[in-house]
């Protein structure tokens, strides 16, 4: 194919999917087939049963923080969950800890000074959950996979988890 044809047509494209979502034509969504939702950085555009798949740049955030909410006295196998957790983070992220980019909250849920924090959190005496915060906005949201991991047993799956899933977030695929 001619270069500038190989160039010109992405634009030529994109211009008729622009023009005719302003004209009020409805638009049909394309089959998932590894697009934006699928999580791997693109987005889909459709035109007359044509996708081009452009890449899109993830949103790194600017700060995570972990917050972890655990009763004062909790029984071994919940007591090793917020041990595990704060392992797994002074472990594999000591330079972001350092710099401020990641931080680790540890809540005392059954304190009642900490009953507001249960409520804007909508937290469980035990809850892990992850803010992501980008400029003046945050995303909240819980991290409920860390219970199929509880007791002694699990301490390198855990560790291994919130290791893989940090990371993740700090690279702008989060939740």
């Amino acid at each position: 194919m001619n270069k500038g044809l190989t160039v010109l047509l992405p634009v030529v494209c994109l211009s008729f999917a622009m023009v005719t979502a302003a004209c009020g034509a409805p638009a049909a969504a394309p089959e998932n087939k590894g697009g934006a939702e699928a999580g791997n950085g693109s987005m889909f555009i459709l035109v007359e049963n044509t996708s081009i798949s452009l890449p899109v740049k993830p949103l790194m955030p600017d700060r995570v923080e972990l917050i972890y909410f655990h009763t004062k006295n909790p029984c071994h196998c919940m007591a090793v969950v917020g041990d595990n957790i704060k392992y797994a983070v002074d472990t594999y992220f000591k330079d972001e800890v350092a710099s401020g980019k990641v931080t680790l909250t540890m809540i005392v849920s059954d304190d009642p000074a900490n009953l507001e924090l249960m409520k804007k959190y909508d937290a469980m005496v035990f809850s892990l959950f992850i803010r992501e915060v980008h400029g003046d906005s945050e995303r909240i949201y819980p991290v409920g996979e860390i219970w199929e991991m509880t007791g002694d047993s699990n301490r390198d799956r855990l560790v291994d988890f919130i290791r893989v899933k940090l990371g993740e977030v700090l690279e702008g695929k989060g939740h």
